[in-house]
């Protein structure tokens, strides 16, 4: 059995051997590269573009400005500046020439005459309405509220109240690659090679708005250097790139600088939780009342983030009474959109204080006061109607609590040596799987090697190698005879790609499912070859037998006799295929849960350090644990970081400050440390294989647990992240 075993992963070497291909490395006859003049001021009424002077430069084939076009949930400046500068980094002009070196020369040649407006940096100030962010539209561009119960009257009736400003700044999603797009015109067709998450949703979108003008569109995933949500959405680049060659009927590439990537990638997180929350002094919690104010930046595709951080709320908590008030609001900043985690990290920071809050208030044990409140029976439904399908909360919790005591008495142990530090605990449950499902084919070749294509977009999870381990289980072969294959629109018919942690459950049961149908594909074949009643035959450990007469034919001998005999006749009556393809979706989405605990020192100077670390989940059933725990530890790093270094941060201006990796803190080797993790596998999906998914619940655990460490080492209260060194000394 190859699943729930540690199998090292089948992806690598190529990446080890560095013969990976991203986009960047890829090059045809006749490329011209393409180089994006970007606005350096936050918001202006766009007057003149002249690209006289850039047009005459050696060397330069096309300039594109103007370029606009509906398109859902952005502004009419989209996906260039038409009559209005909504952000600093939004596209003005494009130039397109024999090399980004002499396109970005070219665009220093482009005169723009702009005159400056007032900006709107501050979400709250921005909830005011008094100054217009975005095309003197109403800056409250979403307005949403979520209630069960009575939260006013559960406030009221409260023993002890808190009332708290919660800031969650805007990360940015630093993906080792940054973002590119080459697009091929040719035959009247285009080919986009793209980092990306989904090469069907990139496909969708760009016919959406390029449809008319080309027959068809294929994308092609290029070896991707991770994206963590930040390459699905539509972006400028990706139509100015794509139109660009249908125009010069040339291959067109453009490739993000870093700088660049940073101002132009959608940022993640960007709440402000104004809260007030109230409990009984036996130590259940009465009600929460949360304004939610979300930084969309200048277009609103974000409001979805809101959706989720406020249905999450109430989290693994019996909470009565509850009530949010969602406003998305615009501002002058690069667009918000989703980031690992996508708005459950936000829903868990907000309830994981008010839970230390309360307890602190209310001079309860943390863990004890949690417990008063946790669900204790699954299934259940949430306030709010989110369904918790299966688990144990508390079990869970109750593992969790044997190392925070450990961790609580050597952080007494370091405080009477003079040393300020503090443990902390948190408890997530989460939401993963968005569907509405995902393809797989397999296939069965002619030397017996089974192909998997499946319709997910893998950049760096190892899911190829959990697949692989899951088909070869269900075919009964080795799993270096199984290879899988992915991101190509052309291979396979529709699918959705890689996010929200759905890979393993959807494209992994969608390719379980394909290898059972091709499982009785090869029972109807081998009836055939054995001459036996289809009915008596069993397949097991990768061949057919016949248990009444012991014949037995294998999957290889099956496939090679489907291929055999060239120039021949077809005297069987079974057609001889053994590929089948599935699709596969859930009714509902999947709710892994876990802990996190932390033990942290600060210094003198403010700087703080993790000394000990330790995580628990359980996502149902894990199909290598040893990429689950790549996936925990990858996501309590970069927890840790939003907790302690990155915030995206603007002057009054619109200007980003933090606009360079120079400036922009991000955990190395120095800063991070070592995790300890656990499963249990108690609550499983409905999903033929019960997974639930892994790869965003440490971002979600960690901050709140990090954040608690830190504010009882400095004894401080804390409840804005990422919390700054002068805040800690």
């Amino acid at each position: 059995m190859y699943v729930g075993q540690r199998s090292k992963r089948k992806e690598d070497l190529k990446f080890i051997t560095g013969e990976g291909k991203y986009v960047d490395d890829l090059s045809l006859p006749g490329v011209q590269e393409l180089f994006i003049l970007r606005s350096n001021v936050a918001h202006a009424k766009l007057k003149k573009v002249d690209i006289s002077d850039a047009l005459k430069y050696p060397g330069v084939s096309v300039i594109i400005t103007g370029f606009t076009f509906k398109f859902e949930n952005r502004p009419n400046n989209f996906p260039m500046a038409k009559d209005e500068i909504l952000y600093a980094g939004q596209p003005i002009a494009a130039v397109i020439a024999k090399d980004r070196y002499v396109a970005a020369d070219a665009a220093e040649l482009i005169q723009v005459d702009y005159e400056e407006l007032p900006t709107v940096i501050d979400p709250e100030e921005s909830l005011k309405n008094e100054v217009k962010a975005i095309e003197g539209r109403d800056n409250v561009g979403y307005k949403k509220t979520y209630s069960a119960g009575d939260a006013e009257s559960g406030i009221k009736n409260s023993d002890v109240i808190i009332e708290e400003k919660m800031n969650i700044s805007r990360v940015y999603p630093a993906a080792m690659e940054p973002r590119g797009v080459m697009s091929v015109f040719q035959e009247g067709n285009l080919t986009v090679y793209a980092s990306t998450q989904s090469p069907h949703y990139m496909r969708k979108f760009l016919l959406s708005a390029l449809g008319n003008k080309v027959g068809d569109i294929r994308v092609i995933q290029a070896d991707t250097g991770g994206a963590f949500g930040s390459k699905l959405f539509p972006y400028a680049e990706d139509f100015i790139t794509a139109y660009a060659s249908i125009i010069t009927k040339r291959p067109v590439k453009w490739i993000a600088t870093r700088s660049e990537d940073m101002r132009s990638t959608y940022h993640g997180r960007g709440q402000i939780h104004h809260i007030k929350a109230g409990a009984r002094k036996d130590g259940s919690i009465t009600a929460i009342l949360d304004d939610l104010i979300l930084d969309m930046g200048a277009a609103s595709h974000s409001t979805y983030l809101a959706d989720i951080a406020a249905t999450m709320l109430p989290a693994a908590y019996k909470i009565p009474n509850i009530k949010v008030n969602v406003y998305g609001v615009y501002t002058n900043k690069t667009p918000l959109d989703q980031y690992r985690g996508a708005g459950r990290p936000e829903a868990i920071f907000v309830i994981e204080r008010i839970m230390d809050l309360l307890a602190d208030e209310l001079k309860i044990d943390p863990i004890e006061f949690r417990k008063r409140n946790l669900v204790t029976s699954l299934p259940y439904k949430n306030p709010l109607g989110i369904n918790f399908e299966s688990g144990d909360f508390m079990s869970l919790l109750q593992k969790a609590e044997h190392v925070y005591r450990e961790f609580e008495r050597r952080a007494e142990e370091l405080r009477l040596k003079g040393i300020r530090a503090g443990a902390g605990l948190s408890f997530y449950v989460e939401e993963n799987n968005f569907g509405p499902w995902e393809s797989a084919s397999v296939r069965v070749r002619g030397d017996g090697k089974v192909l998997v294509v499946i319709g997910a977009a893998p950049h760096g999870q190892g899911a190829g190698t959990a697949i692989a381990q899951i088909v070869a289980d269900e075919l009964g072969v080795p799993i270096d005879d199984v290879d899988v294959i992915w991101g190509d629109t052309a291979i396979i018919g529709e699918a959705f790609g890689t996010y929200g942690s759905r890979s393993l459950t959807l494209a992994g049961n969608a390719a379980l499912l394909a290898a059972r149908k091709v499982k009785e594909r090869a029972k109807r074949l081998a009836a055939q070859f054995l001459k036996s009643d289809v009915q008596e035959l069993e397949y097991t450990d990768g061949r057919v037998v016949n248990p009444k007469t012991g014949q037995y034919i294998t999957l290889k001998d099956i496939s090679q006799k489907v291929t055999a005999n060239l120039g021949g006749a077809w005297a069987y009556k079974e057609e001889p295929r053994l590929e089948s393809t599935a699709y596969f979706g859930m009714e509902d989405l999947t709710h892994p849960y876990g802990a996190h605990v932390a033990l942290a020192v600060v210094d003198e100077s403010g700087k703080p350090k993790i000394l000990d670390y330790y995580a628990i989940d359980d996502i149902g059933r894990v199909i290598n644990p040893m990429l689950a725990e790549g996936q925990v530890r990858g996501g309590v790093a970069q927890g840790w970081g939003e907790s302690t270094l990155e915030e995206m941060v603007y002057d009054e201006n619109g200007n980003l400050i933090t606009g360079s990796l120079a400036e922009y803190g991000m955990p190395t080797s120095m800063e991070t440390f070592n995790v300890k993790w656990e499963f249990i596998e108690v609550g499983f999906s409905n999903a033929p294989l019960p997974s639930k998914g892994i790869g965003e619940g440490a971002t979600i655990g960690t901050p709140p647990a990090a954040i608690r460490a830190l504010e009882k080492a400095i004894g401080k209260k804390i409840t804005s992240m990422p919390v700054r060194m002068e805040e800690l000394c």
